[in-house]
């Protein structure tokens, strides 16, 4: 008898890769590796069945192939360089400065949103590769040159502008480290509010001649994050997006070194910042989750993938357990008081070492206090948060909260 040999396809070969589209649905290529634990890719086909009645005791006459898209979800630890990434496509509303600003100069000329060059009164000190603060405030964005400043005009081809820019704003070279701010994309220019789409690379040792899947077209529906101090920082991502594809071409797998975030490091204000009179020290479980309406739309297109993957309302909720110093936990609900709440995390580092992470949320209202006596006293509090100008980004209007990381990665 023949003896019959086969392989396997280890996971630890496995590897996940997020690209941002310059053109939604249109499938790019990695430009970070996120680490994770879990990779669950679900494909949805929707068959359509012939079960009309002809005459005999038969059925399912014929098996029709319908519409079809992809879910696309994902955990693990949190990495501080990694996971704005998926703060952007799930907020949309996005602003970065960098530090050490050198080589000012000013734009000659406005830009729209979407634009990939820009007029200067000076290119000097600026070069291929160069890192570009445009503006300030809630509106600043930084940019990498494409290539070598000519004339008067700096090009940025992978780094479309993502609010407009008015003549005499400041231009700057600047380094590590790097603020991203995440808030809520409301209105830009006469936009949408739709965040931007990215293409997810699954190398699986198993599609087509690259061994990799990619999934176009991926848009974030939920983010949630555990802040158990006895563990890692961690999330559970979720979205939806178009059904895989073979990758044309070999992607590249390039992870990077920055270590996980243990969660005892986490300080937590309540009624305030986290540090000073509002800083509290009795949080031992800490949940936040970040959710989005994600919804797809098939028209008489001719194609079977959605003709329109939707972003709709974004809410932010979680929950916490206090070991019990006082009976303030009750009371904020008591009263109704919606407190300040804000979480944060730093290495402690500084330059390009720096790696920390705020959640902000200005107004959070406490919608349950449960009382338990297990071993000891605690509070564990469950909250709502709620809409605010304070949260809100460069795109105005109202968010329900902000995310601010700091690290070394120039733009997302």
């Amino acid at each position: 008898m023949t003896t019959q040999v086969g392989t396997v396809k280890p996971v630890g070969l496995e590897w996940l890769g997020l690209g941002r589209e310059l053109t939604t649905g249109t499938v790019v290529a990695p430009t970070a590796t996120l680490p994770v634990e879990k990779i669950e890719p679900n494909e949805k086909y929707n068959f359509l069945e012939d079960n009309t009645i002809r005459g005999m005791m038969a059925t399912r006459f014929s098996v029709t192939g319908g519409t079809q898209s992809a879910e696309f979800d994902f955990g693990g630890p949190v990495y501080l360089d990694t996971i704005g990434h998926v703060m952007l496509n799930l907020f949309g509303d996005y602003s970065t400065t960098g530090s050490s600003p050198t080589s000012s100069t000013t734009t000659s000329a406005p830009a729209v949103v979407g634009a990939t060059t820009l007029t200067v009164t000076s290119i000097t000190g600026y070069s291929n590769g160069s890192i570009v603060q445009i503006g300030t405030g809630a509106t600043a964005q930084v940019v990498v040159l494409s290539i070598a400043p000519s004339g008067s005009t700096l090009t940025f081809a992978n780094n479309p502008l993502r609010f407009p820019v008015a003549s005499s704003a400041t231009v700057a070279v600047v380094s590590a480290p790097f603020t991203h701010t995440f808030a809520l994309l409301n209105s830009v220019s006469g936009g949408n509010g739709q965040p931007p789409t990215h293409t997810i690379t699954h190398y699986n040792g198993l599609t087509g001649t690259y061994e990799a899947a990619q999934y176009a077209y991926w848009c974030a529906s939920g983010c949630s994050f555990n802040m158990d101090p006895e563990k890692l920082f961690t999330h559970e991502t979720k979205g939806m997006s178009y059904l895989q594809q073979a990758a044309a071409s070999a992607p590249s797998n390039s992870f990077s070194t920055v270590p996980v975030y243990p969660n005892w490091q986490f300080a937590v204000g309540i009624g305030g910042p986290a540090s000073g009179g509002t800083a509290v020290y009795d949080v031992n479980a800490l949940s936040l989750d970040i959710t989005r309406e994600v919804k797809g739309y098939w028209t008489a297109s001719g194609q079977q993938a959605p003709y329109a993957i939707g972003r709709n309302f974004l809410n932010v909720e979680g929950k916490f357990t206090e070991v019990a110093q006082s009976q303030n936990p009750m009371l904020e609900m008591l009263n109704n008081t919606q407190p300040q709440l804000q979480f944060k995390a730093t290495n402690g580092l500084s330059g390009a070492s720096l790696l920390a992470i705020t959640f902000n949320l200005q107004v959070a209202a406490v919608e349950t206090v449960k009382f338990t006596n297990s071993t000891v006293i605690q509070y564990e509090s469950s909250f709502k948060a709620v809409s605010n100008a304070t949260n809100a980004g460069g795109s105005g209007g109202q968010s329900p909260a902000s995310v601010v990381i700091q690290n070394a990665v120039p733009t997302y």
